[in-house]
């Protein structure tokens, strides 16, 4: 089912229900009982990051409305549930960044390069899964966001229920992108992606409340949130293979690598800049004020 309001649904119920639906599809992604490094366990790593990304992305939507002290209580919950699945992320995305790059590898630092990073996948997977029970602890801290859902007080309906939770989405992305494009640092290219992703998730969850030409909106912040990913996943594959150059090859070996992976990096910023400026190019007020104006009022109730 997708991540969206149904045609003519009030919002607010809307919002509760796909949040309701994604808090149980996170019971049944980590209640699989997949062997930690396993193909289906990293699929349910997946799923339940993802559902959590949907979840504070709609909080955030309706921000004002939940009031400051729940907001906070959910979306700090959630944050710090979805964290060590992390570690899981990360470590599986360094393989395939491997992958992707092993048309310009040669092949034996590739076989070298992959086999550490496979092991350090299993290894921290089992740790993450298996030692830590993270998913005992998505279980719980999802089974008691659901049992709070009935107490969420949403007494506005219709655009400014919304309103500012769309405004401030934009505004963080669009203040990300400048500081982005100033210093264009690892960190803040990070934060520009997660600010460019909480937009496009509020823009999916209330894509049947839009017109046709501001529906591109959707896939365009789709777009940037994965090239974004593509830089940042490389540049976390730098990092781990700088931190401990023997185990990878020798400081020679990853000295061609980096050049190349420098090489993809710029390409994808370059991508991601100009795509980025064309969606953030008005200030805030503008796009509220566009977004509004064209808004199918009957679908938001």
């Amino acid at each position: 089912m997708a991540f969206q309001l149904k045609s003519n649904e009030p919002i607010c119920a809307g919002v509760v229900r796909n949040v309701r639906r994604q808090l149980e599809k996170i019971l049944e992604s980590s209640g699989t009982g997949a062997k930690p490094h396993a193909t289906p366990a990293n699929d349910a790593v997946f799923e339940v990051r993802k559902g959590f990304k949907k979840i504070r992305a709609a909080i955030r939507l309706v921000r004002d409305e939940l009031g400051e002290d729940l907001y906070h209580e959910e979306n700090f919950c959630l944050r710090d549930a979805a964290r060590p699945l992390t570690e899981i992320r990360d470590a599986t995305v360094l393989v395939e960044a491997a992958d992707k790059l092993k048309p310009e590898i040669q092949p034996a630092p590739f076989a070298k390069i992959r086999k550490a990073l496979v092991a350090n996948q299993q290894e921290v997977t089992r740790r993450v899964l298996e030692t830590n029970k993270a998913f005992a602890t998505v279980r719980d801290v999802a089974t008691r966001a659901l049992g709070r859902l009935g107490s969420w007080k949403l007494t506005r309906e219709g655009w400014p229920a919304v309103e500012a939770g769309v405004r401030r989405a934009y505004r963080g992305g669009r203040r990300a992108l400048s500081r982005a494009a100033e210093n264009p640092t690892v960190d803040n290219l990070h934060e520009w992606r997660k600010q460019s992703k909480y937009l496009w998730h509020q823009l999916q969850l209330l894509g049947n409340t839009l017109p046709e030409k501001e529906k591109e909106l959707i896939e365009k912040t789709h777009q940037l949130g994965t090239i974004l990913g593509e830089d940042h996943d490389l540049a976390v594959f730098r990092a781990r293979l700088a931190v401990d150059p023997l185990t990878y090859g020798g400081h020679r070996a990853l000295k061609d690598l980096f050049v190349i992976v420098d090489r993809h990096r710029q390409g994808f910023q370059l991508e991601a800049f100009a795509l980025g400026r064309a969606i953030y190019l008005d200030p805030p007020k503008a796009f509220m004020g566009r977004i509004e104006a064209s808004t199918t009022r009957e679908a938001v109730r």
